[in-house]
């Protein structure tokens, strides 16, 4: 017989769902057993009587010193409820907890309400702390971050708070310890920071305010720069709830949204040690604070400790710096001509030093060095300008024609000016750099395209807007300004090898026990190659060394920029010749610094005047940064490999070909990569007529080969170099009379010719003398009035050596003496020259000039007995010699000779 089968049971399926059912049901309950355990244990041992004290927060220096505490209780005044406004009670229920008389003390409806907008938003939206909780949070939670954990502790605590206290007096107490601002408690306290007057005082509009600040003082004090519109919007918010739950009528709200408020003009506060710094550090610990989910009430009450990057011997340099009223131009007799300076650690972005004024009269006032909006002017340029264009391949030789130019633009065309009124011809990008030369910056944003320049001073840091996509942003024409810090921070990015670091003050934040909330992980990006950075700053050495930064030496390795903003182009400016705002920023391998001057509010009293960025700016520079670097040791700027030098035509930014001339064969820096292979093809050999200087001709009896410089065509205006190229018209003196053509030919203007046409005398090869180039003039002559006669002036006359005393009885030799001024006070260096004639004779002088092996060059014919040479170049030295010329046309004997040597500095 078959042994029998096991019957199977078949599943119980709902038998299975209970019991699974019930497994759960045991661990939630379990589960949420140990969290509500785990949540009492871990309640902080609190009386409810007894309301939490606040405890001091203290700042500390890069050393672990400490320099600084911010004090909770000292801004509290405690007020009884019924000297606080019904209004102000009103629109706090309004706004913060609308059901705080029907709750007891957590309301479900509005943790239900917050719970489905956040859900439906993907994030929080909207709170659900009753006024009860956040008393329950100020006055006895120690630990600020926001959790779920302490928001049940906040919950449990309320409802305590609500059996052992009236609503009127949690009410009364709510209103004297809610934070409102910068060591501001208690709504008495906030009255008086803001308005001026005791809390009893304010009326609806100054309620809804203060009302509205509650929830985020960092983001709607409106004593900070930027937050006015946001405090004037959140205001209008509190206005509606009120309205929405019957507290005022619509009409009472748009009376109260219209009134214009009156903040209260801050106290003089008293001068604390380092208080521009400090401020800073508060304004950045708040951001901190919140942004990390814990209230920026706790800088002022939770006994945190902040460690900053602040060097103590930078930061008291500075302030001496800024206390000398020597460092400073003179200010106008009603109003001082303000500055701001930051200095920082480029290869952190710590933040070293910081000034943001002349005086501090106002506690958490105007901070010029982080909050300013300035026009940066000139020191734009390397930022979006020759950086990026480095970055793209164009290496510090590449030619730039600086020459008159207008560029298409809306509402009407741009024309940019050089603020010297000189336009050099073809230069290098170098050269455009060292004397700031205005055309050749704004060609060479065209070239690299304005938008490559606009991302890249993004990437710098700098506080672009969408309007500044223009080709004015060449010459730091923006929407609003930078800052010292933002700029100080960008030009950092070339000391640290093309890496931009955010910059900032603090390092970390603990709590009273030392353990870390914070710990400041600075962005870096890198922006450009360490290659492109390093000829950024051999660029930027050229202008403190023989450039408009001069004066920013001290004596080691530092890079550069001046800059100046011009008056606005507005009628009340018109006539007016002056300066915006006057900026250095410079850097050296160990430090990067930056100096901004000028008035707070420039109107047709109060702008600079006669104030350069090579001036003032460079010298606070010069001092703060060489007292730092004082006695440590000097460091170059790591030059990183792949950078080589090589000579190249100055005219071209190529290879010398066979034509170029020595003086215009330089060495330049490249990378592999940017070095040229080409041959330069500027110079070109042209033969000329030696006495019409034109073009020769097959009937010119003589004819010499010359070089000449090929420029572009099509340019208007006169280039400096224009000198340098080849006539354009053939001659005219030589064409047999056959011709009815009119040509040009080669006049002396010299005055003493009374008008009458001689043709120049122009050197040919081995020929010295001549006409004086200043005296030379090409004029268009029809061959029946080309002269035939050449001057016939003693001084001008051809010779085949350079030159001596003249053996004619003419004047005697003039006693020459000469002076050099230079100094903080003169904005380009000069010669003075002065002389005597020892007959007292009735002369004119020609003052004449050499450098280097060159013979000597008539500045100028003159009456007087002195002239002032304003033409001359740092680093280059010149000799000088007047001759003394009668009226007979004869000139004397040379005067002696004076050697000037213009400095580098």
């Amino acid at each position: 017989m078959a042994p029998e089968k096991k019957r199977k049971r078949k599943l119980n399926v709902f038998r299975a769902v209970l019991l699974t059912l019930l497994v759960l049901g045991v661990i939630l309950v379990g589960a949420g057993a140990g969290f509500a355990i785990g949540i009492i244990r871990t309640m902080p041992g609190w009386q409810p009587d007894n309301f939490k004290l606040d405890m001091t927060t203290f700042v500390y220096d890069r050393n672990n010193q400490l320099v600084g505490e911010l004090h909770g209780e000292q801004n509290r005044v405690v007020v009884p409820l019924d000297k606080i406004p019904v209004n102000l009670q009103n629109a706090v229920i309004a706004t913060e907890d609308a059901r705080f008389y029907q709750h007891h003390g957590i309301d479900l409806k509005a943790i239900l309400r917050a719970a489905i907008i956040n859900l439906r938003h993907g994030s929080i939206q909207e709170g659900a702390s009753t006024l009860t909780q956040q008393l329950a949070r100020n006055a006895f939670i120690e630990n600020p971050q926001r959790t779920f954990k302490r928001k049940i502790q906040e919950a449990l605590m309320a409802i305590q708070l609500e059996r052992m206290y009236t609503k009127k007096e949690i009410l009364e107490k709510y209103l004297n310890i809610v934070y409102l601002g910068p060591g501001t408690y208690g709504v008495e306290a906030a009255a008086q920071y803001y308005f001026g007057t005791d809390v009893q005082n304010l009326d609806l509009a100054q309620s809804a305010m203060l009302a509205g600040i509650i929830q985020s003082p960092g983001n709607y004090n409106p004593f900070v720069k930027g937050n006015e519109q946001a405090a004037k919007d959140r205001q209008a918010v509190v206005l509606d709830n009120m309205v929405k739950y019957g507290y005022i009528t619509q009409e009472q709200a748009n009376q109260a949204k219209a009134e214009k408020l009156t903040f209260k003009e801050s106290k003089k506060a008293p001068v604390d040690k380092y208080p521009y710094y400090i401020d800073a550090v508060v304004e950045e610990a708040s951001r901190l604070l919140e942004s990390n989910g814990i209230e920026s009430s706790e800088l002022y009450r939770g006994g945190l400790k902040i460690y900053t990057a602040l060097d103590p011997a930078i930061q008291t340099e500075m302030e001496q710096v800024y206390q000398d009223k020597n460092n400073f131009p003179p200010s106008a007799k009603d109003r001082q001509i303000e500055s701001a300076m930051v200095v920082l650690d480029p290869h952190t972005g710590e933040v070293r030093g910081l000034v943001g004024g002349r005086d501090y009269t106002t506690r958490r006032g105007f901070n010029r060095a982080v909050q300013a909006e300035r026009q940066p002017g000139s020191t734009i340029k390397p930022l979006v300008v020759y950086a990026p264009a480095l970055e793209k391949g164009y290496p510090p030789a590449y030619v730039i024609d600086d020459v008159p130019t207008t560029f298409p633009g809306s509402p009407k065309p741009f024309t940019p000016r050089n603020y010297d009124g000189r336009y050099r011809g073809l230069i290098s990008m170098r050269e455009a750099l060292r004397w700031s030369v205005n055309v050749a910056a704004v060609k060479m944003l065209n070239t690299i395209g304005v938008d490559t320049g606009y991302d890249f001073g993004l990437r710098l840091g700098l506080p672009l807007k969408p309007e500044d996509r223009n080709l004015s942003l060449a010459l730091g024409g923006l929407t609003t300004g930078v800052s010292p810090l933002e700029m100080a921070a960008a030009y950092g990015t070339f000391a640290n090898q093309g890496v931009y670091i955010t910059p900032h003050l603090i390092t970390r934040i603990t709590d009273h026990n030392g353990r870390d909330l914070i710990v400041v992980n600075p962005q870096k990006q890198a922006v450009m190659s360490e290659q492109s950075a390093y000829l950024m700053t051999d660029m930027l050495e050229t202008v403190v060394t023989s450039g408009t930064g001069t004066r920013a030496q001290i004596g080691r390795p530092a890079a550069g920029k001046t800059g100046t903003t011009s008056l606005p182009e507005t009628p009340e400016f018109k006539n007016l010749n002056g300066e915006k705002d006057a900026w250095f920023v410079g850097y050296t391998p160990e430090l990067v610094g930056a100096v901004w001057m000028g008035y707070d509010q420039t109107d047709p009293q109060h702008y600079l005047k006669s104030v350069a960025g090579g001036g003032y700016p460079a010298l606070i520079w010069k001092k703060v940064i060489g007292a730092a670097l004082k006695d440590k040791p000097v460091q170059d700027f790591p030059r990183p490999a792949g950078i080589i030098y090589a000579d190249v035509d100055a005219k071209s930014g190529l290879l010398p070909s066979d034509l170029t001339p020595k003086e215009f064969i330089v060495k330049e820096i490249f990378t592999q990569s940017m070095l040229p292979t080409k041959v330069s093809d500027v110079w070109v050999q042209v033969q000329i007529d030696p006495t019409t200087g034109m073009l020769a001709t097959p009937n010119c009896p003589n004819v010499t080969t010359g070089v000449f410089l090929r420029r572009p065509d099509g340019y208007t205006g006169k280039a400096e170099d224009s000198y340098l190229e080849a006539p354009r018209q053939y001659c005219t003196l030589h064409s047999g009379g056959n011709s009815n053509k009119a040509g040009l030919v080669s006049i002396c203007t010299d005055p003493r010719h009374g008008g009458a046409l001689f043709l120049a005398n122009i050197p040919g090869p081995g020929q010295s003398g001549g006409c004086p180039s200043q005296y030379v003039k090409q004029v268009q002559l029809p061959p029946g009035r080309v002269p035939t006669r050449h001057c016939d002036l003693p001084d001008h006359q051809l010779s085949k050596s350079t030159g001596g005393p003249s053996q004619d009885n003419g004047p005697p030799a003039p006693q020459l003496d000469a002076q050099l001024e230079v100094g903080p006070n003169v904005s380009q260096p000069r010669v003075i020259l002065t002389w005597d004639v020892p007959d007292g004779g009735n002369y004119v002088f020609s003052v004449e000039r050499s450098t280097g092996g060159s013979g000597h060059r008539s500045l100028a014919i003159v009456r007087q007995t002195s002239y002032t040479d304003t033409s001359v170049q740092p680093g280059v030295t010149y000799r000088y010699r007047v001759i003394a010329l009668s009226g007979n046309d004869k000139s004397g004997t040379p005067s002696n000779e004076v050697t000037i040597a213009i400095p580098k500095k």
